[in-house]
């Protein structure tokens, strides 16, 4: 059976499921953020208009200088972008037909922007029984027989990272061997308590790291990410962005939400304490949890054929992200986002018939 993708569209995976949408689900395969931002803090109708009627400044500008300031680095080392998503198919291009490394399983647009331009693609797997980590001796040995490395960190479905020395390690040794490593930090906003690889853009010439602004501040339907690397590679890729990539309405909401330093403040601790607690209750039910720091997770539950609890879950109004278009996965465990104590709890509620 193909299944869509990407989760975040129920009604598609329903479909090809071949299961009648119930009258009322819980989307769990979106790992945006569960919390909403105040409608007061929204644009007024007026302004939503006004700016889709207008161009957007091809550069961004105004935009980069805020992140450039926020995060420390010139504004000519960042590149605002149609989401995440499009800096790794801009990556992908310009290193066309040169070997990609991939640090599976992980967000699975790497390897598809990477086939999409003829790269020769070499796979490192973490497994369970590793806790989803990786070997450092493998990890400098794919090092040498790359050009570019794709690391998402945190890790999108494991939710898992790398001790703060272990990838700094990472990255002096892909320097000194002129691989270039891309670090997708997505998920970083949160991550409560870690650290980023952006203290680092000023040190290492081939490290880029890559920030949505879609997943925190609720615009995911605008799509809007940004690029951080040397000025070089910068001005490289940007001879590849189609022009006016970015909207009007993305770079006036992102201007609107990312000075919001509460908001995020305060999401990423009550996730933190919300992914705590009913991990906690899932592995006491029996349940085999990733280690997340982020605001997700990946579940298996031993002796049961995941197929038959994903079926299962569908049935019953809740909707997990499958793994099957991850390798090393292979459909094997479930992810599912951390929302709102209510709808964890009624999600508790139904894997506790399951338990072990």
């Amino acid at each position: 059976m193909r299944l869509p993708a990407h989760g975040a569209n129920p009604r598609k995976l329903y479909e090809y499921c071949n299961i009648p949408l119930p009258e009322r689900y819980i989307d769990f395969s979106v790992n945006t953020n569960p919390y909403m931002l105040p409608p007061s803090l929204w644009p007024s109708q007026a302004e939503f208009c006004q700016w889709a009627m207008e161009y957007p400044d091809p550069e961004a500008r105004q935009l980069a200088e805020l992140l450039a300031e926020t995060e420390g680095v010139s504004s000519a080392k960042l590149l605002i972008a149609n989401g995440a998503s499009e800096c790794i198919y801009l990556l992908a291009k310009l290193f066309a037909n040169k070997r990609a490394g991939i640090l599976e399983p992980t967000f699975s647009e790497y390897r598809r922007a990477c086939q999409a331009h003829g790269c020769n693609i070499v796979l490192l797997v973490a497994t369970e029984e590793r806790n989803w980590k990786y070997e450092q001796q493998e990890l400098m040995k794919l090092i040498e027989e790359v050009d570019i490395l794709f690391l998402c960190h945190p890790n999108n479905p494991t939710g898992t990272v790398m001790k703060e020395d272990e990838l700094y390690a990472l990255l002096a040794a892909a320097e000194e061997a002129r691989t270039f490593t891309v670090i997708d930090e997505a998920f970083y906003p949160f991550w409560f308590g870690g650290f980023t690889a952006m203290q680092w853009i000023n040190d290492f010439s081939r490290l880029i790291v890559l920030r949505s602004l879609t997943k925190i501040h609720h615009l995911a339907g605008a799509r809007i990410g940004y690029m951080a690397a040397n000025e070089a590679v910068i001005e490289k890729v940007k001879a590849l962005q189609p022009p006016w990539s970015v909207s009007q309405i993305a770079q006036q909401l992102a201007l609107r939400f990312l000075p919001l330093e509460e908001f995020a403040a305060q999401t990423k601790q009550m996730i933190a304490q919300e992914r705590e607690r009913i991990t906690g209750i899932l592995r006491a039910y029996g349940y085999s949890v990733s280690s997340s720091v982020a605001n997700f997770y990946l579940l298996r539950r031993p002796g049961c054929p995941t197929e038959e609890l994903f079926f299962s879950l569908l049935k019953e109004g809740i909707v997990p992200r499958h793994t099957v278009n991850f390798p090393g996965l292979d459909g094997r465990y479930l992810r599912f986002a951390v929302k709102t104590k209510e709808e964890n709890d009624e999600l508790l509620h139904v894997l506790k018939r399951w338990e072990t």
